[in-house]
């Protein structure tokens, strides 16, 4: 029967760690994707030429012009930071779920009963 805690709480740790890998890679790659388009849009914004100060509020301009008049994209954006905090979800699950496995193992290999399990006797 130990065996089986030990496997399903290994399995356990296992998909925590694939949960982890995962949603870090998605993550890293959703913010290149998203500096990269930063980068893109402040280059269009002509900052070589009127300067970083000038260049940004003109920038921010546009950017709240997009959002405030246009509704769709507006929700385009709001879906987009859903988006964004899917791998964060992910990893928190998956850190979770390594966390877990780890106390019951210790738990498991220490032979202590945690005070909730003595008060149910």
């Amino acid at each position: 029967m130990n065996e089986q805690r030990s496997k399903t709480h290994e399995g356990k740790a296992k998909l925590g760690r694939a949960l982890l890998w995962v949603g870090s890679l998605v993550l890293l790659g959703e913010s290149w994707l998203l500096i990269e388009r930063v980068s893109e849009f402040w280059r269009s914004s002509g900052a070589a030429t009127l300067g970083w100060l000038a260049a940004l509020g003109a920038l921010t301009q546009r950017a709240l012009s997009i959002f405030v008049w246009n509704q769709g994209l507006l929700l385009a954006a709001m879906a987009k930071v859903l988006i964004l905090c899917c791998p964060l979800l992910a990893i928190a699950v998956g850190l979770g779920m390594v966390r877990q496995s780890n106390l019951l193992e210790a738990s498991e290999s220490s032979g202590e009963i945690s005070p909730a399990k003595e008060e149910r006797r």
